[in-house]
């Protein structure tokens, strides 16, 4: 495991906070039928610089948050190397007080990718997994593939592991599950085992064979890669781990969303919602699917999965204080809901048995601009009950900006 020395700029020497009219713009409920509110009261936050893109929030120790992002290009005020025209970094915001405020922007150039995601373990141990594109400066492999990154610290530094090259066949884009996952160790009492699904992407016949899933007893220092599961045949462009998330239900079943490419063998269903009008990969969709044995065995959840409509992706879980189960997404193309591309979420109320994509839809942002840009992030739960939510969007300017919402879920109402 390669370890890092990071070197943090800083950008912005001050408590970034809200801003008065588009930034306190309500979230909309759509159809509401548990959730009496037809729209939401909240408080948004602009936050880095233009190209920052695709953020992730994660909950730390107290009240503390932390949101990374990606930046890409050369900006002369980065004060980036020479000849980087294109390379893709971690940047960072912190709060304090959950969500309220957020400290200046730190850009780590020794952290290189895209896509990162964040995953706090219970001991408070951090695992980032990321794509690295091909084409970026700091890629020396000539090919894109993933990484995992791990911190002790909250963020402030990180180690490396490379997805592969070992065990997989040669220039393979390997890719991993967004989320990780812990189970109670049947050995240890009051230790877990932590889960962390990896695959490959366009793998065709190969995909069967080189979707595994890592297991750790000490928090993702070392990892037991043996565990072949049973995806009943899954072949698609993106691989059964790839720009998916998994969640541990109360029950102990795993739900895992995947993402079906557009092209592939397994978009066209009959219960499919659309609008016809997808286009490119932003055309793809969700599939969720269980396990019911620590992810050995896995099956579609229903005849075939579905879940939302076409042209939705990157799906993210939130289990909240008061039991529900929140789902955020992003309406990534040609919108069913009648409201620009953006982030949104639904609710379950049974630990994600049932989900209803239709009534009691939350708009949580639909300002983007143009084809693609808006949406990506996800959502925690803050010490006063309240929501943070991240997400990107394209600006009439097409350059990305990222913003943070706090607001509050209401209750359901008894039907």
């Amino acid at each position: 495991m390669k370890k890092i020395t990071v070197a943090v700029l800083s950008l912005g020497m001050f408590l970034t906070t809200s801003f008065a009219g588009e930034a306190s713009r309500s979230i909309k409920v759509l159809n509401p039928y548990k959730l009496s509110d037809k729209s939401i009261p909240a408080t948004r936050t602009s936050l880095g610089i233009p190209n920052d893109y695709k953020p992730w929030i994660a909950r730390l120790g107290g009240n503390k948050m932390l949101i990374v992002a990606f930046s890409y290009g050369g900006v002369p005020h980065n004060k980036l190397p020479p000849k980087t025209a294109y390379l893709e970094r971690a940047i960072f915001w912190r709060s304090d007080d959950g969500g309220k405020t957020w400290g200046p922007r730190e850009e780590h150039l020794d952290v290189h990718g895209r896509e990162f995601a964040l995953n706090r373990l219970s001991d408070g141990t951090l695992l980032m997994p990321c794509h690295f594109l091909k084409q970026d400066a700091a890629n020396q492999a000539g090919y894109t593939y993933s990484k995992l990154f791990r911190s002790i610290d909250d963020g402030k530094t990180w180690s490396e592991q490379r997805i592969g090259p070992e065990g997989f066949p040669a220039g393979a884009n390997t890719a991993t599950d967004w989320s990780v996952f812990e189970f109670p160790d049947p050995t240890r009492p009051a230790k877990t085992i932590t889960m962390f699904g990896v695959s490959m992407q366009h793998g065709g016949k190969l995909a069967t064979s080189t979707v595994a899933i890592w297991r750790s007893e000490d928090r993702g220092k070392t990892w037991d890669k043996s565990l072949r599961p049973n995806t009943d045949g899954w072949i698609d462009i993106d691989g059964f781990f790839s720009q998916s998330t998994t969640y541990r239900a109360k029950s102990g079943k795993l739900l895992h969303v995947v993402r079906v490419d557009a092209t592939g063998p397994h978009w066209a269903v009959p219960d499919l919602k659309s609008s016809g009008k997808e286009n490119g990969d932003q055309a793809d969709r969700m599939m969720l699917w269980t396990s019911m044995d620590q992810g050995s065995t896995w099956r579609r959840h229903g005849k075939y999965g579905t879940f939302g409509a076409g042209g939705e992706m990157y799906p993210r879980f939130l289990r909240l204080n008061d039991g529900r189960l929140l789902l955020t997404f992003t309406v990534r193309s040609s919108s069913t809901d009648g409201h620009s591309l953006g982030l949104r979420a639904i609710i379950s109320d049974d630990d994600g048995e049932t989900w209803d994509f239709d009534q009691d839809r939350l708009v949580i942002d639909d300002q983007n601009i143009g084809a693609s840009g808006g949406g990506f992030g996800c959502t925690v739960q803050a010490n006063d009950g309240m929501l943070i939510s991240c997400y990107s969007y394209r600006g009439p300017k097409n350059q990305t900006h990222i913003e943070a919402v706090r607001w509050r879920v209401p209750k359901s109402k008894m039907r």
